[in-house]
């Protein structure tokens, strides 16, 4: 029998039990495996009533959002805050069912706008049309008539003839009173007129 490798053995064991605390001593657990035991070391209680906490918000919130519904999910809010924005979008950059403004104030408005934002370039000082825009006091249009389509065009522009898209310089209620003010050119037949061009009005 080794008996040296024995008391070996025991020595270091001996070594080791000297540094253990007598606090450490008192968490040893019973069981051991390759000379090494485990302590009975539990987390700390402010960290385990943490846990019962959110476990006991966790029931509560299953219970009032999946069991009886009393309120929307996460996704329910997701999909309605969603809804809302493109509805805000849609709203924003769509105006429909206008009402046509006729009173001269509004109507003076919307020759300054069209005058400053140079409107006339392609569409001539009294909406008689160039070489670039078409007239706009004739009965033929290309993209419309109705103050919908005027306010419409206005706002997203037409790219392809050139056309820039004014919803980030003008207001509503701008872009609204430059619509008026080119309808109210309608039939005022100056001198110069471009021929026609696109559909005759309805």
């Amino acid at each position: 029998m080794n008996y040296e490798g024995i008391n070996k053995e025991k020595s270091m064991q001996s070594e080791e039990d000297s540094t253990v605390t007598d606090k450490e001593k008192s968490l040893l657990l019973p069981h051991e495996f390759d000379g090494i035991r485990e302590l009975d070391n539990p987390p700390p209680r402010w960290l385990m009533y943490i846990l019962y906490i959110t476990v006991f918000f966790s029931a509560l919130y299953w219970v009032h959002y999946h069991t009886f519904r009393q309120g929307p999910t996460q996704d329910e809010e997701y999909l309605a805050e969603m809804a809302a924005s493109v509805a805000a979008r849609d709203a924003d950059s769509s105006v429909v069912k206008l009402a046509q403004l006729t009173d001269q104030v509004n109507l003076d408005a919307g020759k300054k706008i069209y005058n400053e934002k140079l409107c006339y370039s392609c569409h001539g000082m009294a909406g008689e049309g160039n070489a670039v825009g078409p007239n706009l006091t004739d009965d033929y249009w290309i993209h419309g008539s109705s103050i919908d389509k005027i306010v419409e065009v206005l706002i997203n522009g037409v790219p392809a003839k050139g056309m820039a898209p004014f919803k980030d310089q003008l207001t509503k209620e701008q872009i609204l009173q430059v619509a008026s003010y080119v309808l109210s050119l309608q039939g005022t037949n100056p001198p110069n007129a471009k021929a026609p061009q696109g559909e005759k009005a309805g």
